[in-house]
């Protein structure tokens, strides 16, 4: 039941006896009745109201806004209302003596909520504004619930969160106490696991979550740099130590001095640059390329691999003793596949991420989509489904994710026996046409593909792409 001694309206108009026929009418109903007798007045008293009001609420509930405000113009006031992000939602009714059809459209299309003709009957007044407070209840009763479930949303995600990685799946909540545990040693860390699950994330919870926090925490991809170039990159070069080296250099692990270096992709690195890094990790010692200075670092190493290094060793691609000096503490990141328990929560968390990012207000998706989720398999992991959702944000038409705007592959049933490409084929084959329609310009392709030259560089390496 509607409680009016809690309503609050508004009468903006310049005719004294029509304010006081109008208030005395309303505060007989039990209403809190205001006034002002022009649009500028009118603007000065909401905004006093609002600086009093608390946040949850509108300076007023209603507003009855006369067309004609002496040398004002009603609709101007209702634009700059209605344009305000806060009092948008305040219902406003026109009071105008016109009563023909185009007037009335005029009225709407300035964003009115309703229009009201004077001279008008009591009753018809009281209608209106009973209806128009209802919609407003309505609303505000939408606002709450909408905040409740924004509030539900982070409490949620802080619990199952360990800085920004997400996950409440049990082998995730290991992890987390397994950061807990180890942030504050300087014990060398392995973070094993796909391309796509975090690693990163994980490495920066470490650091973020240590003694070092405030001291740099600097990344080297061991797997964009071919070996003279990872070597000067790592470890910084002096001026002439090869063509093209006009300066010196300081490399990433004199950057990280004090902090963490996370060395990522390190079972690409090549069996020269892997003793520097033995070496390195037993005593914090190393020259920079082409110096006779050595230099000494406190730093914390973690790396990351999406390869079995055991099986790198037994290739004898990975030497032995560099692995025990990496893998003081393993920590394994499970696929997305074998998490399925997290896609919900992934799902709402890039949701809201999105919708603020893209302003587009997409907030959920419909059960069929979760469906299709759920059967997934994600070989492109947690990565492949922040991509997933940023697409669909993008190309949903309502507030609400439905399988048509999902990437077509999640909706194609694969044909029996057909043998489905992974992620990884599909970028191959992606950087190859690109490279071929270039003519093969590293320049031209990165600048198609949108990532950098050193990624590009890495990338090929990775796939053994090489003009023939």
């Amino acid at each position: 039941m509607e409680n009016k001694t809690t309503k609050k309206i508004l009468i903006v108009e310049d005719e004294k006896e029509t304010v006081e026929m109008i208030t005395a009418l309303l505060e007989l109903e039990g209403y809190q009745v205001f006034s002002a007798s022009s649009g500028t007045e009118a603007m000065r008293f909401l905004e006093t109201r609002r600086q009093v009001t608390p946040e949850s609420e509108t300076p007023v509930d209603l507003i009855l806004l006369d067309i004609m405000l002496g040398q004002e113009d009603g609709r101007d006031v209702c634009q700059k209302i209605k344009g305000d992000e806060e009092m948008r939602f305040i219902p406003v009714v026109m009071l105008t003596v016109r009563s023909s059809l185009q007037d009335k459209i005029n009225t709407l299309n300035i964003g009115a909520d309703d229009y009201l003709t004077k001279p008008f009957i009591n009753e018809e007044l009281l209608a209106k504004i009973k209806v128009m407070l209802r919609i407003k209840d309505l609303h505000d009763d939408l606002k709450r619930e909408r905040n409740k479930n924004i509030l539900l949303s982070q409490a949620l995600e802080k619990r199952y969160s360990f800085g920004n990685i997400l996950g409440k799946n049990s082998r995730m909540q290991e992890i987390y106490e397994l950061i807990s545990d180890i942030s504050n040693t300087d014990s060398t860390v392995l973070i094993q696991g796909e391309s796509g699950t975090g690693k990163e994330l994980i490495a920066r919870a470490i650091h973020f979550n240590s003694y070092r926090k405030t001291k740099p925490f600097v990344v080297a991809n061991c797997s964009a740099y071919s070996q003279n170039l990872l070597e000067s990159e790592l470890f910084g070069h002096e001026k002439g130590a090869f063509t093209g080296a006009i300066r010196r250099k300081i490399g990433r692990f004199e950057l990280a001095h004090g902090g963490t270096i996370f060395l990522d992709e390190i079972g690409e690195v090549s069996p020269p640059t892997q003793i520097l890094l033995l070496r390195v990790l037993q005593d914090h010692r190393f020259e920079r390329v082409g110096g006779e200075e050595t230099l000494e670092v406190d730093v914390r190493v973690v790396a990351a691999t999406n390869k079995n290094l055991m099986e790198e060793m037994r290739k004898g691609t990975f030497r032995e003793d560099l692995y025990y000096r990496l893998n003081v503490i393993p920590i394994f990141v499970p696929p997305l596949r074998e998490r399925k328990d997290d896609v919900p929560l992934l799902t709402s968390h890039f949701l809201q991420k999105f919708s603020h990012e893209k302003g587009k207000g997409v907030t959920s998706i419909a059960s069929e989509v979760m469906e299709l989720f759920l059967a997934h398999s994600w070989p492109g992991n947690v990565r492949e489904l922040e991509n997933v959702i940023e697409h669909a944000s993008i190309i949903a038409k309502k507030d609400k994710i439905f399988p048509k705007d999902l990437p077509q592959y999640l909706l194609q049933k694969p044909l029996p026996n057909q043998q489905l490409f992974s992620l990884k084929d599909h970028e191959r084959d992606l950087i190859l046409k690109a490279l071929e329609e270039t003519n093969w310009n590293k320049h031209q392709t990165s600048k198609r593909l949108k990532i950098t030259r050193s990624t590009l560089y890495g990338k090929m390496k990775r796939y053994g792409l090489t003009k023939e």
